[in-house]
C-alpha cells in the first residue's frame, strides 16, 4: 500500500507549528433596512466602519439590517453574550442595563452638539465608557449622534412652558415624561408604531423626536409646528462585545479603534448634513418651524432640569454624576 499523504495539520503540527487562525468575523445588526432615506448618519456609520476594517485587516464584517436579530434590547443582550459583536442600540437601550448614562439625558445639559462631543470624547465620557464596560461587558469605541437634539411638536405654537398647559404629549420614560409634566402638560407612552395614528386622531397633542425622525413617519403630514426646543441631545454607544475584542491581536485591536475614529467623525458631519435638509424638508411640508431664542429656550430649561435632577438623583447608581456632567459641560463651552 501507498503510503498516506500527510495533511497540511499533520505536516505543521510536526514541524511545531501552529494552525492559521481563521479570520474573525464581525456581526451587526442594526434596526432599519439598508437603503432608508434621510438616516446614513446611521447606516452609513457602520458601513464606514466595515469597510475600514476590511480594508486594513483580514476580518470581515456581516451587517444585518431591518431588525432582523431582534429588537434594541434584544440585540444589546445578543452582544453581551457573544452572539453578536456590534449594534447600533441608543442610549434608552443602555439606560436599562447601565443606569448611569441617564445623566446624559438631562434636559439642556449641551448647549450645542459641538459641547456635547468635547464631553463625550473628553474625560467624562471616557471613563464613563469604561465604567460601561466594567459593568456591561461591553467596550464603547466612540459616541455617536442619533440625529442631533429633540424638538417637541404639536398642533399649535409652542413658545414658552406655559403654553405646555394642557398638552397631552408623547414621550417615553420617566426622564421625559416628569419635565413634560412640570410645565402642564400630560404626557402619554404611545408606542413609535402608533404615533403617526395617535397624533392624526387627536389621541396625543404633539411628541419630540430629532427632525429626522419627525420626516421618518410624515408626522410633518399630522403636526403643524416644530419647535426646535433643543431640550435633549440623542446619541448613541458605539459598543462592542469586550470579550470579542480583547481576543483580537493588538494589531486588529488597533483596526477596530482607527475604524470606530472614522465611523465616529462620519456620523457626526452625516448627522449635522442631514438635519439641515430634514428641516428645509418640514418647511416644505408646510410645517412651521420656529426657531427658539436663548432666553426661551432658558425658559424651557428653568422647569424642565430641576425637575429631571430630582428624579435622576433617586434612580442612578451614582447621583454625583449629575454634578460632575454639569462640570463638563461647563468646562467645554
Amino acid at each position: 500500500m501507498k503510503p498516506l499523504v500527510p495533511s497540511l495539520a499533520a505536516l505543521l503540527l510536526s514541524a511545531g507549528l501552529a494552525l492559521p487562525a481563521a479570520a474573525q468575523t464581525i456581526t451587526i445588526g442594526l434596526s432599519l433596512p439598508e437603503n432608508i432615506e434621510g438616516f446614513d448618519f446611521v447606516n452609513g456609520m457602520y458601513r464606514t466602519f466595515a469597510a475600514e476594517v476590511e480594508a486594513h485587516s483580514d476580518m470581515s464584517v456581516n451587517i444585518v439590517y431591518g431588525g432582523a436579530l431582534g429588537n434594541p434590547n434584544d440585540r444589546l443582550a445578543q452582544m453581551r453574550r457573544g452572539v453578536i459583536e456590534m449594534t447600533d442600540a441608543a442610549d434608552g437601550n443602555y439606560a436599562s442595563i447601565f443606569s448611569d448614562i441617564m445623566v446624559l439625558n438631562m434636559p439642556y445639559l449641551f448647549p450645542s452638539e459641538q459641547v456635547a462631543w468635547q464631553v463625550f470624547d473628553g474625560p467624562f465620557g471616557t471613563q464613563m465608557a469604561e465604567d460601561i464596560r466594567e459593568a456591561t461587558g461591553i467596550r464603547v469605541l466612540g459616541w455617536w449622534e442619533s440625529g442631533g437634539f429633540k424638538h417637541f411638536s404639536a398642533s399649535r405654537l409652542i413658545e414658552s412652558p406655559a403654553d405646555m398647559e394642557g398638552l397631552k404629549m408623547r414621550v417615553l420614560g420617566p426622564l421625559a415624561t416628569i419635565p413634560v409634566e412640570a410645565m402642564g402638560a400630560s404626557a402619554s407612552p404611545v408606542a413609535f408604531g402608533e404615533l403617526y395614528t395617535a397624533l392624526s386622531t387627536g389621541v396625543v397633542d404633539g411628541q419630540d423626536n430629532s427632525v429626522s425622525t419627525f420626516n421618518l413617519i410624515r408626522l410633518y403630514e399630522v403636526q403643524s409646528h416644530l419647535m426646535m426646543t433643543g431640550h435633549v441631545y440623542a446619541f448613541g454607544p458605539l459598543g462592542i462585545s469586550d470579550a470579542f475584542f480583547s481576543g483580537l491581536t493588538p494589531e486588529n485591536q488597533q483596526v477596530i479603534l482607527d475604524a470606530a475614529a472614522t465611523a465616529i467623525a462620519y456620523n457626526r458631519e452625516t448627522s449635522r448634513a442631514v438635519e439641515a435638509s430634514a428641516i428645509t424638508r418640514a418647511e416644505e411640508a408646510g410645517v412651521t418651524v420656529v426657531r427658539m431664542t436663548d432666553e426661551q429656550r432658558d425658559a424651557f430649561r428653568q422647569v424642565m432640569q430641576p425637575a429631571a435632577i430630582e428624579w435622576l438623583q433617586g434612580n442612578v447608581d451614582h447621583p454625583d454624576l449629575i454634578d460632575a456632567a454639569l462640570a463638563a459641560v461647563a468646562a467645554a463651552e
